[in-house]
């Protein structure tokens, strides 16, 4: 509830290579997408996605795996901040793995990649001074026995990430974010679960999603935006048929003089001359017959009273059609 408050009316947007992607998953589990990130080999995984939270939250993944990609990105982004509500209040970057094992085996490669990260420092901050706050993942620990290529094995060992890692804080990566999310401080002590030697189990990024969101109430101002209550369309939740029930019922209630919408009948079906409509019109015989009004407890001790009568003789009393029922009446309610 309280992530939900803090990211209501709000657009995330998380790019980045794998590792960016699983934080991303992560984070949508933490928001309540609970089968977020499960395991399915028919998806495409280099592609970007879009998730639409509680009606108002949009939480978009774009598929970002080197740097130049991340710049190109960003610098669009930055680009159209102005036009319309797009700007979002939450980007979340990530990479390196891919920029050292594809582009940085020359020397030229490494002064291009270094220039690239301080255009990307550069629109980072820009980003921030358009109101938006800036994360950056710094790549999880590698478990370099685990890599199952002889070329990640030759160019993603743990030692040239940790070098990696250092270029991008040199470069002002680092400097540019609103917060770092440190991946190997929550990934060093379980880097014999990471299976390929570069990702891990659900479980792990889950912990550096938390962390992630324990700092949104200071990366994210105050959330003014009321949340959005979009009342259920009229008629949505009635049912005819149990309304046309419910007409039937109170037209008993109300045709055959019964306050029990017709069930006291099914007593007249075992003791004779109790039906309401019957013991109605004797009660009103009585008192034009008196010339007394009978009060409508009285009429419910004659209910009682005959009850009680047909109980003792074992049997339903008789209708007695003689003007002697008057008067049995009268007697009865006191008259």
């Amino acid at each position: 509830m309280q992530v939900k408050k803090v990211l209501n009316n709000r657009r995330i947007v998380f790019i980045g290579d794998s590792e960016t992607r699983n934080l991303h998953y992560a984070s949508l589990r933490i928001m309540g997408v609970t089968g977020s990130g499960a395991y399915d080999a028919t998806l495409p995984k280099h592609q970007d996605t879009t998730t639409i939270l509680w009606g108002t939250t949009l939480v978009v993944f774009k598929w970002a795996p080197l740097a130049v990609d991340q710049l190109a990105i960003l610098k669009e982004i930055n680009d159209n901040a102005g036009e319309g509500n797009t700007q979002p209040d939450l980007i979340f970057l990530g990479g390196g793995a891919w920029d050292r094992l594809h582009v940085y085996a020359t020397d030229e490669d490494r002064q291009s990649h270094a220039a690239t990260l301080k255009e990307l420092s550069a629109e980072m901050l820009r980003s921030q001074q358009q109101n938006a706050a800036v994360v950056w993942f710094i790549p999880t620990t590698i478990n370099s026995p685990a890599l199952n290529t002889e070329e990640k094995r030759d160019h993603m060992r743990e030692e040239d990430m940790e070098a990696m890692r250092a270029v991008y804080a040199k470069n002002g990566v680092l400097r540019a974010s609103s917060f770092v999310l440190d991946g190997p401080t929550f990934t060093a002590s379980r880097v014999s679960e990471s299976f390929d030697g570069v990702h891990y189990p659900p479980q792990v990024y889950d912990a550096g999603a938390q962390i992630l969101t324990n700092a949104l109430d200071w990366l994210l101002p105050p959330n003014e935006a009321e949340p959005v209550i979009i009342p259920p369309e009229i008629g949505k939740m009635s049912n005819p048929m149990l309304g046309f029930l419910m007409l039937i019922l109170v037209a008993i209630g109300l045709f055959a003089f019964d306050g029990f919408l017709g069930f006291t009948y099914l007593a007249s079906a075992f003791v004779k001359g109790l039906k309401p409509h019957e013991l109605h019109r004797q009660v009103l015989r009585s008192s034009k017959k008196s010339g007394h009004e009978v009060p409508v407890p009285e009429a419910n001790g004659l209910l009682r009273s005959r009850l009680k009568k047909a109980k003792a003789r074992k049997r339903a009393p008789k209708a007695n059609k003689s003007g002697n029922l008057d008067s049995e009446i009268a007697a009865l309610i006191g008259r």
